[in-house]
């Protein structure tokens, strides 16, 4: 018995690992010819984890990889035997060390392959991913046995909104491979269901506007029977979870969609910090949601704000106090160069304007263009600083804006 004593003492056990052993040992289970065998396992198993992780030749990760190897055992003991001790030390006996150190590891690789937030894009595990998984939970400080169930309870969780994402994308005509946030897709379909006379369709940008517009109202409500009618051949699980996510709709969503300063274009882009799912798979008549959410800016633009010149010639009008259109006449190309040369320009009227009327999503790259490229460009151009090029009667100047913006007249004018 001397040398099974001496075989406990040589294993730096965790708690439960060495309760286990304890127990089968003192209470007959196990053998003092298995404990010797569990004491050899344990000494391989420790190499091939030391060389998985790091090097078996260096003493640190030895010592390390014991651990490792207790952490692995212990988290598929406790697990398996749900803490009693008789189950346990039976496994023990039964089964060998490094069978249950695999199965430790395989537990740990389940739980990484789960997803642990509702992006479903990019959130694929990868054999890197895993390696440094698996370095982190079965170190020193290894996960406990109750944050390993806390963490299976959140990302099973996870993975069932997933499921009622794909359950929902097929209910209202969205392509598996097109969802790419499950809670986005969540929260549109509750914003569908909310409205009763909506068809059950996740909504394009167009229709989004008008879904808003009907939510806003304020004797919408929701009808429990579409509700009930829609998740009627919904699983079990489904049935129940829906119920919740329109409850949190409802209490959550809805006042920020209905506050008078919250736009459809402003939840559109994630101005309150919630997002919503809008079908892309479908032609999208983008200038016209720019009509319905950007009134100003449609007009001053003429719907033409993804060309170049049409953007530089409204930038330099507001740039210079001159009411923005999208084209420029040859007189008030001239009065732009003037006011430019004689003031320069008023880049914060430019942002200002961009802030007030321009679709939210748009804004941000709508300022960069102008501070970054048109504002530069033109203030070269414009100039006329340079000795070496003389521009008095304007006619370089004219000429690049002939060209770079959206004008009346096709060629040089004498006329000065």
């Amino acid at each position: 018995m001397t040398n099974a004593s001496n075989a406990l003492a040589t294993i730096d056990a965790r708690p439960f690992f060495d309760k286990a052993l304890r127990y089968g040992v003192d209470e007959k289970i196990i053998s003092p010819e298995r404990l010797q065998l569990i004491q050899e396992e344990f000494a391989k198993g420790i190499v091939q984890i030391a060389k998985f992780f790091a090097t078996e030749h260096l003493r640190p990760e030895l010592e390390l990889a014991q651990r490792r190897m207790v952490n692995l055992i212990s988290l598929y003991l406790e697990n398996m035997s749900g803490g009693f001790m008789k189950i346990a030390a039976a496994s023990l006996r039964d089964k060998s060390l490094l069978s249950h150190s695999k199965a430790g590891s395989d537990m740990l690789r389940r739980l990484h392959a789960m997803p642990d937030n509702c992006m479903i894009i990019g959130n694929a595990p990868t054999p890197e991913s895993q390696h440094a998984y698996l370095d982190e939970k079965t170190a020193a400080h290894s996960i406990p046995f109750s944050e390993y169930l806390a963490e299976l309870t959140q990302r099973q969780e996870i993975q069932r909104r997933i499921d009622f994402a794909f359950w929902l994308a097929r209910k209202t005509g969205v392509a598996r491979d097109a969802v790419d946030e499950a809670d986005w897709l969540i929260r549109s379909a509750m914003l569908v269901i909310f409205v009763n006379n909506a068809k059950l369709k996740i909504p394009t940008r167009n229709s989004f506007v008008g879904l808003i517009k009907s939510a806003r109202k304020v004797k919408a409500k929701l009808d429990l029977n579409r509700l009930e009618a829609i998740l009627s051949d919904a699983p079990a699980e489904f049935q129940i979870l829906a119920q919740r996510e329109m409850k949190r709709f409802i209490e959550m969503d809805l006042p920020l969609i209905r506050d008078p300063e919250m736009t459809a274009d402003k939840l559109l882009s994630g101005r309150a910090d919630i997002h919503f799912f809008i079908n892309a798979n479908v032609d999208d008549d983008v200038r016209e949601y720019v009509r319905k959410v950007a009134k100003e800016w449609s007009r001053v633009t003429r719907g033409h704000a993804d060309d170049p010149a049409v953007l530089a010639t409204v930038f330099l009008f507001i740039a210079t106090g001159i009411p923005p259109k999208s084209t420029m006449l040859w007189r008030e190309a001239k009065e732009i160069i003037r006011i430019f040369r004689d003031t320069g320009f008023d880049s914060q009227a430019v942002i200002d304007y961009i802030d007030l009327h321009a679709p939210e999503a748009d804004k941000a790259s709508l300022k960069n263009t102008w501070m970054s490229d048109i504002k530069i460009e033109v203030e070269d151009h414009l100039s006329d600083h340079d000795p070496d090029r003389p521009d008095s009667h304007m006619d370089r100047a004219l000429e690049y804006l002939r060209t770079s913006c959206s004008v009346t007249w096709l060629g040089r004018r004498n006329k000065h």
